[in-house]
């Protein structure tokens, strides 16, 4: 007569990925990462100097502000004033800019550059801060 071994195994899952609470840290992740990119965007347009004494007149970098369109996205307007977009002038995209010459300050291009640049450690900082609700760091 053969014997039997009779196993019985009990199999128990917990955590972030098994709670749901991986997925609200991943959205968590994904909104604070586009704001702090947004704000940085801010910072860098607002450091850029425009005029020979290094800074900009007309209060366009302080009109500039973050505005979230979604969850996952944020925007850094062109400030306008009287309904006239500052940003294709300063830009040097404008229709304004073919009669007058200037070429623009290409600052939105060269922040957009700059913010490529540093999306990896953005987003790396805001996770190492999101780790703790997932059971690391």
């Amino acid at each position: 007569m053969a014997g039997s071994l009779k196993i019985t195994a009990r199999c128990q899952v917990t955590g972030p990925l098994a709670d749901g609470s991986a997925i609200n840290a991943c959205e968590k992740w994904a909104e604070n990462t586009s704001q702090a990119l947004g704000d940085r965007g801010v910072e860098l347009l607002r450091a850029f100097p425009m005029n020979k004494t290094g800074r900009a007149s007309g209060g366009f970098q302080a009109s500039l502000k973050t505005v979230r369109k979604s969850a996952t996205q944020v925007n850094v307007p062109g400030p306008q004033q009287r309904g006239v977009a500052w940003s294709p002038w300063l830009e040097g995209t404008g229709k304004r800019n073919e009669s007058t010459g200037f070429r623009g300050y290409h600052l939105f291009r060269k922040t957009r550059t700059q913010l490529n640049k540093e999306a990896p450690q953005i987003g790396q900082r805001e996770l190492d801060k999101l780790m703790p609700e997932l059971g690391g760091g």
